[in-house]
C-alpha cells in the first residue's frame, strides 16, 4: 500500500490531479495491477515461445554494431517453404542476417487441412477411431551459421543451426469401443496435441543474382515432448482409456521408442497424457533477400 501511495503522489504531481482523482487513483491502482498480473499469468507457452524468439533475433537490431549488419547486402529473406503445402501447411520464414555467416530467423506455420497418417493409426478389433480433418499452426525460431560460403556478404552455401519448435494441433475424434463380452461403447472428444521441441538443422541455401533464394534444408532432427489431451462428450471408462493407452503405446513402438503412455482422467470428461518423441524437419523454400 506504501508503494501505491508514493506512486499516487508522483502521478498527482507530474499530471497536477485533483484531490478527487488522486484518491481514485489510490483506489483503482490495486485493482488494476491486479487485474495486469492475472493476465501476465494467463499467458501460454507459445507466446513464452514468441517471447523467446524475439529475444533470439533482437540482437541483430541493437546488440551488434550496425557496421556489422552492413557487410550483409541484403540482410533480410523472406522464404514459403513450398514442400509445406504439399501437406496442407502454409509455412512462411523471415531470416535476418546478424553478420556475416550468422543470421536468426522465425518461421509460422497454418496447417489449415489434414489427416492423421495410417502409421498413427489406433484402429483394431477392440477400438476404432474416426479422425476430422486435422487443424493447428507452428512457431519454428532459429538460429544459423553459414559454415562454407564463397562470398561471406551474402547469406549463401551450407550452414547449421539450432531451433526451437511449438506446435498447436486441434481435431475431433469419434470412437467406437468393442470391449470384450461387454456392451459397445461410443464416444465424441475434442482432440489437442501441444508440441515443444528443440533440433538441430544443416542445409544449403542458394542465392540467384543476390536476391532470390532456394533453401534446401534436408537434415532437420528434433526432440519433443508432447502433451495429448482429450475432452469428451460424456465420461469414459477407465477401461477404455486404459485401452487406448495401450494402443497408442503399440503407435510409439513402432518407431523403436519406448514409451510408457498412460492416459488419466481430468475430472469427468476430460484426460490428458505427455510423452517424448523423435520428429524431423525438412523443406525447400524459396524467397526473396531485400
Amino acid at each position: 500500500m506504501k508503494g501505491t501511495m508514493r506512486f499516487t503522489l508522483c502521478l498527482t504531481r507530474r499530471f497536477n490531479l485533483s484531490l478527487k482523482n488522486s484518491i481514485y487513483c489510490y483506489l483503482i491502482l490495486p485493482t488494476f495491477a491486479n487485474h495486469i498480473i492475472k493476465k501476465m499469468k494467463a499467458l501460454k507457452k507459445p507466446f513464452i515461445l514468441l517471447i523467446i524468439s524475439i529475444l533470439i533475433i533482437e540482437p541483430s537490431f541493437s546488440q551488434v554494431s550496425k557496421s556489422k549488419v552492413d557487410e550483409i547486402k541484403y540482410p533480410n529473406i523472406i522464404k514459403i517453404n513450398s514442400l509445406a503445402l504439399a501437406y496442407s501447411n502454409a509455412s512462411i520464414i523471415y531470416e535476418r542476417g546478424i553478420m556475416p555467416r550468422l543470421s536468426a530467423g522465425i518461421g509460422f506455420g497454418y496447417k489449415y487441412k489434414g489427416i492423421a497418417p495410417k502409421m498413427f493409426s489406433v484402429d483394431n478389433s477392440t477400438i476404432q477411431a474416426d479422425i476430422d480433418a486435422i487443424k493447428g499452426y507452428s512457431i519454428t525460431p532459429e538460429v544459423r551459421y553459414y559454415i562454407k560460403t564463397c562470398d561471406p556478404s551474402i547469406l549463401e552455401g551450407f550452414y547449421g543451426g539450432l531451433y526451437l519448435r511449438y506446435t498447436h494441433y486441434s481435431s475431433a475424434v469419434d470412437f467406437a469401443y468393442f470391449p470384450a463380452n461387454k456392451t459397445p461403447q461410443n464416444y465424441q472428444s475434442d482432440l489437442f496435441l501441444n508440441e515443444y521441441g528443440v533440433g538441430i538443422q544443416l542445409g544449403y541455401q542458394l542465392m540467384v543474382k543476390e536476391r532470390f533464394s532456394i533453401d534446401f534444408l534436408f537434415f532437420g532432427p528434433r526432440f519433443s515432448s508432447y502433451h495429448l489431451g482429450y475432452e469428451f462428450n460424456q465420461t469414459p471408462s477407465q477401461e477404455f482409456l486404459d485401452d487406448l493407452s495401450g494402443r497408442l503405446n503399440e503407435v510409439i513402438d513402432r518407431f523403436g521408442l519406448d514409451y510408457d503412455v498412460n492416459i488419466k482422467k481430468q475430472g469427468s470428461s476430460k484426460a490428458n497424457t505427455s510423452f517424448s518423441f523423435a520428429n524431423m524437419r525438412f523443406g525447400l523454400s524459396l524467397g526473396y533477400a531485400f
